[in-house]
């Protein structure tokens, strides 16, 4: 198995990709961290990975918050010893044109930039205390085109590409990878509550969305989490870094 004896870290692990992301660690071989802000929904996610035992964490994190991320990798290496790998998969989902308020702004950036750049600033200290290791940021397409009504969202996920480009640069010398997936639309519990917030049902959007991709569907979580275990590997992308992933069944190809 590809991550025996690897420490994985995913935020946002409680749902979605980031979910599916801890499974496939965890059938890898990994120990792994659930880093969630939301007690509740993590807590169902591990009782759903039971025949995992204690090869799995939570670890309750509110990435917008310095002290506790800190505390989640003090967490991580005091369960498991060290962080060889972490996903940055945890968002704020703020779907509003350029003219958005300023908080809406601030609430996004705080997150989603911010928030991935302090998760690593932590991460990469123990990575160069065992000589390397490997981080996946999760962007999206909207990171490299453009989306109606969607700014505030698609200008932080393309700032989240740019970070993956220039902290893989900087961290190269120490042997630590910083790679990025960019997914189309895939069916998670945030695509129901973003369908169902504009009026449609999960079966319109499955086919209007659907058609937009070349693959004339929507993608799963699984077909995410696959290609982030691809990127977090040290035998099967050790000279891949800083790139931008696209996972996106043809979408951004017409």
């Amino acid at each position: 198995m590809r991550f025996t004896d690897k420490v994985v870290i995913v935020t946002g692990g409680s749902s979605g990709i980031g979910k599916a992301a801890v499974l496939e660690f965890l059938k890898e071989g990994a120990s792994v961290v659930i880093a969630s802000r939301g007690k509740e929904k993590a807590e169902e996610t591990l009782a759903d990975l039971t025949e995992f035992g204690n090869q799995v964490k939570f670890v309750q994190t509110d990435i917008s918050d310095e002290a506790s991320v800190k505390n989640m990798v003090k967490e991580t290496v005091k369960a498991f010893g060290k962080v060889d790998v972490l996903v940055n998969n945890a968002a704020s989902f703020a779907a509003e044109p350029a003219d958005a308020e300023v908080e809406v702004w601030e609430e996004s950036c705080r997150t989603n930039i911010i928030g991935t750049a302090v998760c690593c600033r932590y991460a990469i200290r123990e990575m160069e205390k065992i000589g390397g290791g490997a981080i996946v940021n999760v962007s999206s397409i909207g990171g490299v085109i453009a989306q109606k009504n969607l700014c505030t969202y698609n200008t932080v996920k393309a700032g989240l590409i740019s970070m993956t480009r220039c902290m893989a640069l900087d961290y190269a010398e120490k042997n630590i990878r910083v790679n990025c997936v960019s997914p189309g639309v895939v069916i998670t519990e945030h695509q129901y509550r973003f369908v169902e917030k504009n009026g449609m049902t999960m079966e319109q959007a499955k086919k209007e969305w659907g058609a937009l991709h070349v693959l004339g569907r929507l993608g799963e979580p699984r077909e995410i989490a696959r290609p982030i275990l691809f990127l977090a590997s040290d035998d099967d992308s050790s000279f891949i870094t800083g790139e931008n992933l696209l996972v996106d069944g043809g979408y951004t190809i017409v």
